[in-house]
């Protein structure tokens, strides 16, 4: 029932509830609709693609429609699209680098004579121990910039299986693999070690070492290449955000003159 209104002043004050639930309606309303949008930098923005692809009609990763008629999901649309233009394409993002560093610092952060701890340590995040070590982490980053990266990367996955176990290296699953160390003796990645530079490989590695916390996230979903280019990529729907390590990443690679493109997979109409 409503209540009945008495006099002008009880009409008057009724209005401006209302218009104030009005306004607030609005605001909130306006806010979400703010919020739902990121800004990012123009340099991140010039680096990014747009693939258009058919929708299902379903979530998750059955989203999108591949060219062959798959249902697939936002990354297989992405794999998809520059297997297609000739380029090897390989999962490279947090479990991957945190891998390469510290296959590439094994000696220097995992010396034998402690290796028996390692699964239980929190040596990986350990900064004390850079600084003990600095001038011999700052020679093997020297060593890497002129060195076979292929049989470096091989010849410290033969030392680390012939050690102790690290969780990092050991416990986790990757792209199928039972953990990195067998992903990284794959032919995928095997090809990818005789294709990237040294310069660039360090370039990332070294930036982990600067801050092996935080610095191992957000590196970018994949990386693409052919004879000519080789490209990280981050995978995103059309609204999809990109997170802060994700964006300090971008333009980490950017400014360094890697190659780094964001792919956006928009809904074909």
């Amino acid at each position: 029932m409503l209540t009945p209104i008495k006099s002008d002043l009880d009409y008057n004050n009724y209005m401006k509830i209302n218009l104030l639930k009005i306004l607030l309606i609005f605001v909130l309303c306006f806010s979400q609709s703010v919020s739902a949008s990121q800004v990012l930098p123009k340099d991140i923005i010039k680096h990014t693609v747009i693939i258009n692809a058919p929708t299902t009609g379903e979530v998750g990763k059955t989203y999108f429609y591949c060219r062959n008629g798959n249902k697939c999901s936002t990354e297989q649309v992405a794999r998809e699209y520059y297997k297609n233009k000739g380029y090897s394409v390989m999962r490279a993002e947090y479990a991957f680098w945190k891998g390469m560093f510290i296959l590439t610092f094994l000696d220097e952060l995992y010396p034998a004579n402690h290796y028996t701890s390692y699964g239980k340590t929190g040596i990986f995040h350990d900064m004390e121990l850079y600084k003990e070590q600095q001038e011999d982490l700052i020679k093997k980053g020297a060593h890497i910039k002129n060195t076979d990266l292929k049989e470096f990367i091989n010849l410290q996955i033969k030392k680390h299986e012939a050690g102790a176990y690290i969780r990092d290296l050991d416990e986790w699953e990757l792209e199928s693999y039972k953990n990195p160390t067998e992903y990284f003796k794959s032919s995928i990645v095997q090809e990818f070690l005789t294709r990237i530079d040294n310069k660039t490989f360090y370039k990332v590695v070294n930036r982990i070492l600067q801050d092996r916390k935080n610095n191992t996230v957000g590196t970018p979903d994949y990386i693409v290449w052919n004879k000519k280019e080789l490209i990280f990529v981050e995978v995103k729907r059309e609204k999809e955000k990109l997170s802060e390590d994700q964006i300090t990443w971008a333009e980490f690679l950017i400014q360094n003159k890697i190659s780094y493109n964001v792919i956006r997979v928009v809904r074909q109409y």
